[in-house]
Protein backbone atom coordinates (compact mmCIF):
# COMPACT_ATOMS: atom_id res chain seq x y z
CA UNK A 1 0.00 0.00 0.00
CA UNK A 2 1.12 3.23 -0.93
CA UNK A 3 0.98 6.35 1.49
CA UNK A 4 0.49 10.18 -0.11
CA UNK A 5 3.94 12.08 -0.20
CA UNK A 6 4.27 15.42 -0.89
CA UNK A 7 7.62 16.77 -2.50
CA UNK A 8 8.72 20.22 -0.11
CA UNK A 9 12.55 20.22 -1.54
CA UNK A 10 11.69 23.39 -3.76
CA UNK A 11 11.86 25.39 -0.76
CA UNK A 12 14.95 25.05 0.47
CA UNK A 13 16.22 27.60 -1.37
CA UNK A 14 14.47 29.83 1.35
CA UNK A 15 13.93 27.85 4.14
CA UNK A 16 16.61 25.33 5.13
CA UNK A 17 16.53 21.26 5.41
CA UNK A 18 17.25 21.79 9.28
CA UNK A 19 14.75 24.20 9.98
CA UNK A 20 12.35 22.26 8.57
CA UNK A 21 13.32 18.61 10.38
CA UNK A 22 13.27 21.03 13.68
CA UNK A 23 9.57 21.23 13.36
CA UNK A 24 9.31 17.16 12.99
CA UNK A 25 8.44 16.76 16.92
CA UNK A 26 6.12 19.53 17.29
CA UNK A 27 4.06 18.11 14.10
CA UNK A 28 4.34 14.52 15.14
CA UNK A 29 2.86 15.26 18.92
CA UNK A 30 0.25 17.20 16.68
CA UNK A 31 -0.51 14.75 14.37
CA UNK A 32 -1.40 12.39 17.39
CA UNK A 33 -3.78 14.69 19.45
CA UNK A 34 -5.33 14.97 16.06
CA UNK A 35 -5.72 11.43 15.81
CA UNK A 36 -6.47 10.77 19.49
CA UNK A 37 -9.14 13.51 19.58
CA UNK A 38 -7.38 15.02 22.79
CA UNK A 39 -6.70 18.62 21.87
CA UNK A 40 -8.56 22.02 21.94
CA UNK A 41 -11.27 21.77 20.09
CA UNK A 42 -11.42 17.92 20.01
CA UNK A 43 -15.79 17.89 19.89
CA UNK A 44 -15.43 19.22 16.24
CA UNK A 45 -12.84 16.24 14.80
CA UNK A 46 -15.40 13.95 13.51
CA UNK A 47 -13.71 14.50 10.01
CA UNK A 48 -10.41 13.05 10.65
CA UNK A 49 -11.24 9.61 9.91
CA UNK A 50 -13.64 10.10 6.63
CA UNK A 51 -13.99 8.46 4.96
CA UNK A 52 -12.70 5.47 6.26
CA UNK A 53 -15.38 5.65 9.10
CA UNK A 54 -18.58 5.45 6.30
CA UNK A 55 -20.02 2.13 6.12
CA UNK A 56 -20.78 -0.13 2.84
CA UNK A 57 -24.31 0.07 4.01
CA UNK A 58 -24.59 3.98 4.34
CA UNK A 59 -22.93 4.47 1.01
CA UNK A 60 -25.65 1.96 -1.03
CA UNK A 61 -28.50 4.13 1.00
CA UNK A 62 -27.08 7.59 -0.12
CA UNK A 63 -26.48 5.31 -4.14
CA UNK A 64 -30.13 4.27 -3.89
CA UNK A 65 -31.49 7.81 -2.56
CA UNK A 66 -29.35 9.21 -5.73
CA UNK A 67 -31.01 6.87 -7.96
CA UNK A 68 -34.26 7.80 -6.60
CA UNK A 69 -33.84 11.43 -7.17
CA UNK A 70 -32.11 11.00 -10.78
CA UNK A 71 -35.57 9.37 -11.99
CA UNK A 72 -37.43 11.88 -10.71
CA UNK A 73 -35.62 15.11 -11.60
CA UNK A 74 -33.65 17.08 -13.94
CA UNK A 75 -32.48 20.04 -11.28
CA UNK A 76 -31.57 19.17 -8.19
CA UNK A 77 -31.74 22.11 -6.06
CA UNK A 78 -29.10 22.00 -2.82
CA UNK A 79 -30.14 24.51 0.04
CA UNK A 80 -27.52 25.22 2.57
CA UNK A 81 -24.96 28.10 3.45
CA UNK A 82 -21.06 27.57 4.00
CA UNK A 83 -19.91 24.22 4.37
CA UNK A 84 -23.05 22.70 3.78
CA UNK A 85 -22.79 23.33 0.12
CA UNK A 86 -19.59 24.90 -0.82
CA UNK A 87 -17.66 21.36 -0.67
CA UNK A 88 -20.14 19.31 -3.07
CA UNK A 89 -20.12 22.90 -5.42
CA UNK A 90 -16.17 22.49 -5.37
CA UNK A 91 -15.78 18.62 -6.14
CA UNK A 92 -18.65 19.13 -8.70
CA UNK A 93 -17.13 21.84 -10.72
CA UNK A 94 -12.90 20.67 -9.83
CA UNK A 95 -14.17 17.17 -11.62
CA UNK A 96 -16.79 17.84 -14.18
CA UNK A 97 -16.72 19.23 -17.75
CA UNK A 98 -15.72 22.79 -17.96
CA UNK A 99 -18.94 23.38 -19.96
CA UNK A 100 -21.35 20.27 -18.48
CA UNK A 101 -24.07 22.76 -18.17
CA UNK A 102 -24.44 22.93 -21.82
CA UNK A 103 -24.01 19.43 -22.72
CA UNK A 104 -26.57 16.72 -23.10
CA UNK A 105 -26.54 14.47 -20.00
CA UNK A 106 -29.42 12.13 -18.22
CA UNK A 107 -28.11 13.13 -14.85
CA UNK A 108 -29.54 16.18 -13.38
CA UNK A 109 -28.31 19.23 -12.89
CA UNK A 110 -27.19 20.66 -9.79
CA UNK A 111 -28.26 24.18 -8.35
CA UNK A 112 -28.00 25.92 -5.34
CA UNK A 113 -29.93 27.89 -2.96
CA UNK A 114 -29.99 29.54 0.72
CA UNK A 115 -26.51 30.56 0.29
CA UNK A 116 -27.78 34.39 0.25
CA UNK A 117 -31.06 35.99 0.65
CA UNK A 118 -30.77 38.06 -2.94
CA UNK A 119 -34.10 38.39 -4.28
CA UNK A 120 -33.44 38.43 -7.79
CA UNK A 121 -31.67 34.91 -7.49
CA UNK A 122 -34.50 33.65 -6.08
CA UNK A 123 -36.81 35.02 -8.74
CA UNK A 124 -34.28 33.42 -11.32
CA UNK A 125 -34.54 30.31 -9.59
CA UNK A 126 -38.15 29.64 -9.78
CA UNK A 127 -38.34 30.86 -13.15
CA UNK A 128 -36.28 28.08 -14.12
CA UNK A 129 -37.18 25.68 -12.10
CA UNK A 130 -41.11 26.41 -12.98
CA UNK A 131 -41.26 24.39 -16.05
CA UNK A 132 -38.52 21.56 -15.02
CA UNK A 133 -39.19 18.04 -12.92
CA UNK A 134 -37.01 19.16 -9.85
CA UNK A 135 -35.88 17.92 -6.18
CA UNK A 136 -34.79 19.53 -3.17
CA UNK A 137 -31.92 18.79 -0.55
CA UNK A 138 -31.81 20.69 2.47
CA UNK A 139 -28.90 20.65 4.37
CA UNK A 140 -28.34 22.70 8.24
CA UNK A 141 -28.27 20.91 11.65
CA UNK A 142 -30.84 23.41 13.26
CA UNK A 143 -32.92 24.09 10.32
CA UNK A 144 -33.31 28.01 11.47
CA UNK A 145 -30.37 29.37 9.72
CA UNK A 146 -31.41 32.39 8.05
CA UNK A 147 -30.84 32.13 4.32
CA UNK A 148 -31.38 28.89 4.21
CA UNK A 149 -34.61 28.85 6.32
CA UNK A 150 -36.05 31.01 4.02
CA UNK A 151 -35.11 29.40 0.80
CA UNK A 152 -36.60 26.30 1.84
CA UNK A 153 -39.60 28.04 2.93
CA UNK A 154 -40.35 29.40 -0.65
CA UNK A 155 -38.95 26.42 -2.20
CA UNK A 156 -40.96 23.74 -0.47
CA UNK A 157 -44.28 26.33 -0.80
CA UNK A 158 -43.28 25.58 -4.87
CA UNK A 159 -42.54 22.38 -4.70
CA UNK A 160 -46.00 21.57 -3.23
CA UNK A 161 -48.17 23.45 -5.09
CA UNK A 162 -46.52 21.77 -8.12
CA UNK A 163 -46.88 18.20 -7.02
CA UNK A 164 -48.95 18.07 -4.74
CA UNK A 165 -47.56 17.19 -0.99
CA UNK A 166 -46.81 13.82 -0.75
CA UNK A 167 -45.21 13.70 -4.12
CA UNK A 168 -43.58 16.51 -2.33
CA UNK A 169 -42.14 15.08 0.24
CA UNK A 170 -41.05 11.99 -1.94
CA UNK A 171 -38.77 14.89 -3.99
CA UNK A 172 -37.36 16.22 -1.05
CA UNK A 173 -34.41 14.89 1.52
CA UNK A 174 -32.96 16.54 4.66
CA UNK A 175 -29.45 16.46 5.94
CA UNK A 176 -29.66 17.60 9.52
CA UNK A 177 -29.43 16.88 13.45
CA UNK A 178 -30.35 12.97 14.81
CA UNK A 179 -32.79 13.99 17.06
CA UNK A 180 -33.06 18.06 17.61
CA UNK A 181 -33.69 21.07 15.64
CA UNK A 182 -36.35 22.63 13.34
CA UNK A 183 -35.91 20.54 10.32
CA UNK A 184 -35.20 17.37 11.48
CA UNK A 185 -38.80 17.95 13.75
CA UNK A 186 -40.25 18.70 10.10
CA UNK A 187 -38.58 16.47 8.33
CA UNK A 188 -40.73 13.63 10.96
CA UNK A 189 -43.75 15.48 10.12
CA UNK A 190 -43.26 15.14 6.55
CA UNK A 191 -41.89 12.31 5.93
CA UNK A 192 -38.94 13.33 3.79
CA UNK A 193 -35.53 11.15 3.47
CA UNK A 194 -33.28 12.28 6.54
CA UNK A 195 -29.57 11.88 6.53
CA UNK A 196 -27.74 13.17 9.85
CA UNK A 197 -24.49 15.67 10.39
CA UNK A 198 -22.97 14.32 12.68
CA UNK A 199 -22.45 16.84 16.01
CA UNK A 200 -18.73 16.26 16.04
CA UNK A 201 -18.35 17.28 12.09
CA UNK A 202 -18.57 21.18 11.46
CA UNK A 203 -20.26 22.44 8.08
CA UNK A 204 -16.68 23.06 6.59
CA UNK A 205 -15.61 19.42 6.92
CA UNK A 206 -18.70 17.92 5.84
CA UNK A 207 -18.20 16.99 2.22
CA UNK A 208 -17.56 13.42 2.79
CA UNK A 209 -20.82 12.74 4.43
CA UNK A 210 -24.23 12.58 2.99
CA UNK A 211 -23.55 16.50 3.12
CA UNK A 212 -21.48 16.34 0.25
CA UNK A 213 -21.67 12.73 -1.04
CA UNK A 214 -25.42 12.89 -2.08
CA UNK A 215 -25.37 15.89 -4.59
CA UNK A 216 -22.17 14.76 -5.87
CA UNK A 217 -23.77 11.07 -6.50
CA UNK A 218 -26.61 12.75 -7.87
CA UNK A 219 -24.79 15.16 -10.56
CA UNK A 220 -23.03 11.54 -11.82
CA UNK A 221 -21.32 14.06 -15.02
CA UNK A 222 -17.95 13.27 -13.96
CA UNK A 223 -14.72 13.53 -15.70
CA UNK A 224 -12.81 10.32 -17.06
CA UNK A 225 -10.41 9.93 -14.28
CA UNK A 226 -7.50 7.54 -13.94
CA UNK A 227 -7.82 4.42 -11.78
CA UNK A 228 -8.29 4.97 -7.86
CA UNK A 229 -5.38 4.74 -5.90
CA UNK A 230 -5.20 2.27 -2.82
CA UNK A 231 -7.05 3.50 -0.09
CA UNK A 232 -5.30 5.99 2.88
CA UNK A 233 -4.31 4.58 5.91
CA UNK A 234 -5.79 5.98 8.92
CA UNK A 235 -3.29 7.90 9.54
CA UNK A 236 -1.54 9.50 6.46
CA UNK A 237 1.72 10.53 6.68
CA UNK A 238 0.22 13.95 4.58
CA UNK A 239 -1.05 15.22 8.25
CA UNK A 240 2.92 15.42 9.78
CA UNK A 241 4.37 17.03 6.43
CA UNK A 242 1.38 19.56 5.88
CA UNK A 243 1.39 20.79 9.52
CA UNK A 244 5.28 21.32 9.17
CA UNK A 245 4.60 23.34 6.52
CA UNK A 246 2.07 24.75 8.35
CA UNK A 247 4.74 26.27 11.39
CA UNK A 248 7.18 26.85 8.84
CA UNK A 249 4.76 29.49 7.09
CA UNK A 250 3.01 30.97 10.35
CA UNK A 251 6.99 31.86 11.67
CA UNK A 252 8.14 33.41 8.30
CA UNK A 253 5.56 34.71 6.14
CA UNK A 254 6.98 38.02 7.80
CA UNK A 255 10.89 37.09 6.85
CA UNK A 256 9.82 35.43 3.28
CA UNK A 257 6.81 36.97 1.88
Amino acid sequence: MKNLQIDISKVFSFVSAEEVESYQALSIEANKVLDSKTGKGNDFLGWVNLPTEITKEELEDINQTAKTLQGKAEILVVIGIGGSYLGAKAVIEALSHSFSHIKKSDAPIVLFAGQNIGEDYMQELREVLKDKEYALIVISKSGTTTEPAIAFRILKKDIEEKYGKKEAAQRIVAVTDASKGALRKLAEQEGYKTYVISDDIGGRYSVLTPVGLLPMKVHRQWKKLPPPKPTLPKTPPLHTQLLVMLCITKENKQKYW
